[in-house]
C-alpha cells in the first residue's frame, strides 16, 4: 500500500468511525469527525490548520467544535516550545471518564431493577391465589446478573487503564 492509498483508507475510516461516534455519543457530525481524526492521528495530534484542511470545514466551525470537545473533556492539546501551534489529541483520561459514566449508569439501572423485583415480589405474594397475574422475575434476575458482570468487567479494565496512566 502506498502513501496515497493509505491516505484514502484513513479518510474512509475517519468517515466510518465518525458516523459511529456521532450516533453513539450524540455528537454533531463534524465534532465526531474531529474525534475520529484525532483517534487515527494518535499521540502526534493534529493542528487547527490540519483539521481545517483535512475535514474541509471553515475555521469558525472547527474552532466551535474544538472548544466544545475541550469543554466536554473529550480532547485536549499540547504545545511545543518555540512553536505557537496547538496539537490537539484525545484526552488520555477520556476513556476513564466514559467508563465512569457507564458504570454509574449501570449501577443506577441495577438499583431500579432491584426495586422493580421487590415490588413484583410483593405483588406476587398478595396475588398468590391468581397465577395468571403473577409476575415472572426471571428476566430481571438475568438482567441484574448481566449488569453486575458487565460492571465488574469494566471496573477491572478501568483499573488496569488507570494504573498505566499513573
Amino acid at each position: 500500500m502506498d502513501q496515497e492509498e493509505l491516505k484514502e483508507s484513513k479518510e474512509r475510516l475517519i468517515e466510518s468511525l465518525g458516523v459511529h461516534i456521532e450516533r453513539k455519543d450524540q455528537l454533531p457530525p463534524l465534532a465526531a469527525r474531529i474525534i475520529s481524526t484525532l483517534v487515527l492521528t494518535g499521540k502526534k495530534g493534529a493542528t487547527f490548520e490540519e483539521l481545517v484542511v483535512g475535514l474541509k470545514a471553515s475555521k469558525s466551525t472547527i474552532s466551535t467544535h474544538l472548544n466544545s470537545l475541550q469543554n466536554s473533556k473529550n480532547i485536549t492539546y499540547y504545545t511545543i516550545c518555540g512553536d505557537r501551534k496547538k496539537y490537539f489529541i484525545m484526552n488520555p483520561d477520556g476513556l476513564i471518564i466514559n467508563m465512569d459514566k457507564m458504570i454509574a449508569t449501570w449501577e443506577q439501572e441495577m438499583q431500579l431493577h432491584i426495586q422493580i423485583i421487590e415490588y413484583k415480589q410483593k405483588t406476587n405474594q398478595i396475588n398468590d391465589a391468581n397465577d395468571d397475574l403473577e409476575f415472572d422475575l426471571e428476566f430481571h434476575n438475568d438482567f441484574l446478573n448481566y449488569l453486575n458482570q458487565a460492571t465488574t468487567s469494566i471496573k477491572n479494565i478501568r483499573q488496569k487503564l488507570a494504573s498505566k496512566t499513573n
